[in-house]
Formats: structure tokens, sequence, C-alpha cells
């Protein structure tokens, strides 16, 4: 970013862990920030520390919450990043409900189409954008997640390539960041029995690496959205210390 020009970054999941250190890094980098999220109180510490942060309580997984966002934002979009997610609870194909599917796919992945889909069609006549999602290494490898939450984030990791793929040539980039475990990020929520999540932690972090930072994501996601990285389009990045290669 030049010195004389201020850009507008929409990020959404704003409250949580991973998308408030995205906020705040993008804040610290100079960039007009747009934070949305369901969470007012969360927003309302974000908008104290950064006075000059457009916070927006919305749910993005609706097209009438999306049109909120972009309206409060009140300029085009020049970088999306979204960090928006839920659990499944970890749970099998055979124990999962067919409301909790339904849920997690909104919350998931039909958020991201919607931005995307609004966002893109902004940045595409102006010849220059950039999407950043946040997906998981459970949309990488194999899927020690819940079905739901597997299922999501090889979607979201797909979609943000297609993205890539079908207006790279018009000057936008899309990219998918894929975090291992990271220290207050979406966990294993209720319903599932402790013998199931013991399980599930006892085979998925055996031998791995520590749980990261949210800075380590928003790290990547300042470098990704930048434009030291002009040439690079449709990643899949791992944001895994390592984990992949265990």
């Amino acid at each position: 970013m030049t010195t004389d020009e201020v850009r507008t970054a929409l990020v959404a999941g704003a409250a949580g862990g991973i998308g408030g250190a995205i906020a705040t890094r993008l804040a610290d980098d100079g960039y007009r920030v747009v934070a949305v999220d369901l969470a007012k109180d969360r927003l309302d510490e974000l908008a104290a520390a950064y006075p000059e942060m457009i916070c927006v309580t919305a749910d993005v997984s609706t097209p009438e919450g999306v049109e909120a966002a972009l309206t409060a934002a009140g300029a085009p979009i020049d970088v999306l990043c979204h960090s928006v997610g839920v659990s499944d609870g970890g749970a099998s194909i055979e124990e999962l409900a067919d409301e909790t599917w339904e849920r997690v796919l909104r919350v998931n992945l039909t958020s991201v189409y919607l931005l995307s889909n609004r966002v893109v069609r902004q940045m595409v006549p102006r010849g220059r954008g950039v999407v950043v999602n946040v997906a998981s290494v459970a949309g990488l490898r194999g899927g020690r997640a819940g079905a739901a939450y597997t299922a999501t984030k090889w979607a979201v990791v797909g979609l943000s390539q297609n993205i890539a793929a079908s207006v790279g040539n018009e000057g936008i980039r899309a990219h998918a960041i894929c975090p291992s475990r990271i220290e207050g990020a979406v966990a294993m929520g209720k319903g599932v029995t402790r013998t199931e999540r013991g399980r599930f932690r006892a085979t998925r972090d055996a031998g791995r690496p520590p749980a990261g930072k949210p800075s380590d994501v928003a790290n990547l996601a300042s470098f990704l959205v930048s434009d030291a990285a002009a040439h690079l389009n449709g990643l899949a990045i791992p944001a895994d210390g390592g984990w992949l290669a265990f």
C-alpha cells in the first residue's frame, strides 16, 4: 500500500480470535477496516481500541447481513478476509444431526459464498482486490475433525481456488489459509461424549506441534493481501507449525 492511498478491508468474524487478530493487524497496516460479527460485545472492545474501525453487528450467513455490512462500509472493498466459523462438536458422519449439518454449512460455507459473490462483483470492474478465507488443515488432508466441519473446510479451499482461477485475469487474487490448532479458535463443542472427545484429541494431537497464536494467521493474511504478494494467487497455505509434516 502506498502512503497516499487508504484501502478498505472487510473482516468477517472479527469477534473471534483469528478474525480479531486479522482486523487489528490490517488496521495497524494502515487499512480502513470494517469489522463484522454477531458478537457485539467483542466488537465494542475493538471499537474502543481502534476508534476508526467500522464495527458492524451482522450475520454474514444471510444476504441481509452481507448487505448491511457492505452498506456500512460505505466504500468499495479492496480486501475481504473471512474468518467466520463454528464447530460441529467433532461429530462423525453417523453421529451428525441434520440440523447441525445445516448450521455448519450455512455459517462456514454459505457465508463465504455470499460475501465473495457480492464483494468480487465490486472488485472486477475496478481490476483489483484480494480475498483471503480462513479454512483449516482439515480441508487439506483427511478429516479427523467432524464430518460437517471437514466438508465445509474442503469446500472453502475449493471455492477460494475457483475465485483465483475464474477472475485472476481480472486482477483479483484469492487464497485460503489453513490453520491447525490456534489458541482461542473454534474448539469441539457440546454434544460429544468425553470418550469421543478424548479419542479425537489423542489421535489428533499425538506428536503434533503446539497450538499457534491468532497473530500467526494474521501475519500471513497481512502478507497475502499486500502488494508484496502480487504474484501469488490460488494458494491453500497451511499455518500449522509443521502439523502436516507429522
